[in-house]
């Protein structure tokens, strides 16, 4: 696996995520660590880094994520 990315996510989005990412399979693993805030954990597995972030660009034009630190200092 490689290092997790954290995005924030509006919450009316995330079962959108979800599925668009779950039809990749095996691409990544969603995982939401702060429900109240919207933060999301992306990992990947080693090789498809590249992939998942072609992804990850397109998903932030169109659901608006943001890559944030986490956790929140």
């Amino acid at each position: 696996m490689t290092t997790p990315r954290f995005f924030k996510v509006e919450r009316s989005q995330h079962a959108y995520l979800t599925f668009i990412t779950e039809s990749y399979e095996g691409l990544c693993t969603v995982s939401t660590v702060d429900n109240k805030n919207g933060i999301v954990r992306v990992i990947a597995p080693e090789g498809r880094e590249e992939e998942l972030e072609g992804l990850i660009r397109a998903l932030q034009e169109e659901i608006g994520m943001e890559e944030v630190v986490w956790p929140a200092c």
